[in-house]
């Protein structure tokens, strides 16, 4: 029983994560052969939000009015961990200028989505388990590109607040050792509901999805309940609390992990550097421990294995390899860029921002309007950005196994490509032992923050009597 309180309330190890959001991307393709997405879905509830609040079809113009079923799922299962873990995340405080960051990130990130044909999500999480070409290079442009957007923030002096999560356990411990920079945005004295901007923004926040909520529940919606019927509904609001429990115990979010493996070579051999930044212990010792990373590659991995069973076994064609977005083009290679300014300034990616959404965290709450302001530009031009972004493909293939003319090849290259995969997560589980001086076990089977003091206290302190690790 002890046990069991214990996983309810603390954070989990990064790797859990990974199952968790793995299972739920598996669950999506089993039933509908394609992988989770939401970049669209945030722009067809825009539209029917708009609709149904002013009667007006101004979104209406590129998406239709929908709902997106795992999208809410993920909100709600972050309001689940805040539940049972005690701690909605609304007492920490952000600097004015870190909250306009978020919007304008917000903003640059689905703008885009809409150049790069799909969020990180789709690219990073499902793209990459499909072995689309397209999102390979989204990805690799993404690991420079997020690599000059966080010299830019911490640049602007917010490094400190790029985490992978945050708890208050944490901030008072880290406080009390002398980590300042960790326990950025706790103040004993601030009342979030005092907050005239956070209370607007959780106002427009609950008008929004509570609209969409009546619109879903409705008949006209593709995706309403009565469209789906009860069955679809549930797997799909069930796909949302498995990924949203598992990215919100502990912080998974592409815009942190696929900084990871660069940021781990170089703080090993350069920490100072990015002491000068400001970067916090924990992102530091995050990075050097290669635990976002080593989670995205177990959900990629997972996700991978069922497609390569459902395409070979089954004749299921592979995700993302029939629409014009799917061919590599020079849309995808600026949208990357966008999504990684978008994903440092808004602290994490889409899917992560909607988990923070349900943790309460004010950044995403302010990157909510962000995103709608974003797709304005779309609105107006889609027919030109789409056939500017999209109409000339750089290749006439979209999947590495089309690079071989017959099957066996497909096979081959397929079956490398795993092997690979897999390669990438020893390597990563490696170079995590050797940047946290941890053994595998002990830096994979607590959560990050608490096995991190441990190793501050151990390389750097004698014990105190204010300095107890007791949560």
């Amino acid at each position: 029983m002890k046990d069991m309180e214990r996983w309810l309330r603390w954070q989990w190890p990064f790797w859990v994560s990974g199952v968790f959001v793995g299972l739920a991307e598996v669950l999506h393709y089993v039933r509908h052969h394609t992988f989770i997405t939401f970049t669209t879905s945030i722009g067809q509830m825009f539209a029917g939000a708009e609709m149904l609040l002013f009667g007006t079809t101004f979104f209406q113009k590129a998406f239709q009015p929908d709902i997106n079923w795992v999208l809410l799922g993920v909100i709600f299962g972050a309001f689940l961990v805040a539940l049972a873990e005690k701690e909605f995340r609304s007492w920490v405080r952000y600097e004015r200028r870190a909250l306009f960051l978020s919007f304008l990130g917000a903003a640059l990130f689905s703008f885009g989505t809409r150049l790069a044909g799909g969020c990180t999500t789709h690219h990073v999480l499902g793209g990459l388990a499909a072995m689309n070409i397209a999102s390979l290079v989204v990805t690799g442009v993404m690991l420079a590109s997020a690599l000059i957007a966080l010299a830019v923030y911490a640049r602007l002096g917010l490094a400190y607040h790029f985490k992978p999560q945050e708890s208050l356990w944490y901030a008072r411990q880290a406080r009390a050792l002398g980590l300042d920079d960790d326990a950025i945005g706790f103040d004993e004295n601030y009342r979030p509901e005092r907050d005239t901007l956070r209370r607007s923004l959780l106002g427009l926040a609950l008008l929004f999805f509570g609209t969409t909520l009546v619109g879903g529940l409705g008949k006209t919606w593709p995706h309403s309940l009565f469209s789906l019927g009860p069955a679809d509904f549930l797997l799909l609001l069930f796909i949302g609390l498995l990924a949203g429990i598992g990215v919100a115990k502990t912080g998974f979010g592409t815009g942190c992990g696929i900084m990871t493996p660069e940021l781990s070579i170089m703080l090993q051999r350069r920490e100072p550097a990015f002491l000068r930044l400001r970067v916090n212990y924990l992102t530091r010792n995050m990075f050097m421990g290669m635990f976002p990373f080593t989670a995205i590659l177990v959900a990629i991995i997972m996700l991978n294995v069922a497609v390569l069973i459902g395409w070979l076994v089954y004749g299921i064609p592979l995700p993302a390899s029939r629409e014009p977005r799917d061919f590599l083009t020079v849309g995808h290679v600026l949208g990357a860029v966008l999504m990684a300014f978008g994903s440092v300034f808004m602290l994490g990616c889409e899917i992560r921002n909607y988990m923070r959404l349900g943790l309460g965290y004010t950044t995403a709450l302010a990157a909510l309007p962000g995103f709608a302001l974003g797709y304005v530009p779309y609105v107006f031009f889609k027919a030109s950005i789409d056939r500017w972004a999209w109409g000339r493909p750089f290749l006439a293939i979209t999947s590495l196994p089309q690079l071989a003319a017959d099957p066996a090849g497909q096979r081959a290259i397929a079956f490398l490509y795993l092997a690979l995969l897999l390669a990438f997560l020893l390597a990563s589980l490696a170079l995590g032992i050797r940047g946290t001086g941890l053994p595998l076990r002990e830096a994979n089977s607590v959560a990050l923050e608490r096995v991190m003091l441990k190793k501050f206290l151990r390389g750097h302190l004698t014990f105190q009597p204010g300095n107890s690790l007791k949560g």
